[in-house]
């Protein structure tokens, strides 16, 4: 007897969000927790924060270099935060794809808009918002990683104020309390598994044949 088929992996997953609403901790416990998801790493001009590694975190290149993948092409989308460049490379998912799983990636807002009025097909895009609890949290979180002077966390927390009016762009969105990140990963799992059983035509026309169901009419 012919099977279902089994679930094929393309979806592309962009969390999104202010500046220290909690992204990269809750996408590192995610990825650790579901290894049928492969995280984009992305570009930046920025410099490594204490821990970061080359590779893993980001790939960290100078600006002449950025601008030279901005040049050729590479990137399926850039944007400028804060006085750096930040970008996603195309052959991310790609290798997300080759290796049969889901890519999720962390962008800023500008770049998640940027990816929304794109056509990814094979692929299907998902957008994840994620909110601090309050701009207190937010700004909490912010002191507490020590990687800005007074100056740069006033103009990311006024940042995050606009960014937050984007929120009617995405799907979805996460509420991230302060040292609560397995609630968070438990929320985007449950999304994450409602859209890859989502019906569309592709299911629909794989699946009758393999049941004998006569669509001609």
């Amino acid at each position: 007897m012919a099977k279902i088929p089994l679930y094929k992996p393309d979806l592309v997953i962009i969390i999104s969000g202010p500046s220290g609403s909690g992204k990269s901790t809750v996408i590192d416990a995610l990825c650790k927790a579901d290894d049928t998801l492969r995280e984009s790493v992305s570009v930046t001009t920025r410099k490594p924060r204490p821990n970061e590694v080359d590779g893993v975190d980001y790939h960290f290149r100078s600006k002449s270099e950025f601008k030279k993948h901005i040049q050729q092409g590479s990137f399926l989308e850039w944007a400028e935060y804060g006085g750096n460049l930040y970008g996603t490379l195309k052959s991310e998912i790609v290798a997300a794809r080759e290796a049969r799983k889901d890519a999720i990636l962390e962008i800023e807002v500008k770049g998640a808009l940027q990816i929304k009025s794109q056509d990814l097909s094979p692929a299907r895009s998902l957008f994840i918002f994620f909110i601090p609890p309050s701009f207190a949290t937010l700004e909490k979180r912010l002191r507490r990683r020590k990687t800005e002077s007074e100056t740069e966390r006033n103009k990311r927390l006024a940042i995050a104020k606009s960014e937050i009016l984007e929120i009617k762009h995405f799907n979805y969105w996460i509420s991230n309390p302060e040292n609560a990140p397995q609630h968070a990963v438990q929320q985007i799992q449950a999304i994450i598994t409602a859209e890859r059983s989502r019906i569309d035509t592709q299911l629909i026309e794989v699946i009758t044949p393999l049941l004998g169901v006569d669509t001609s009419d």
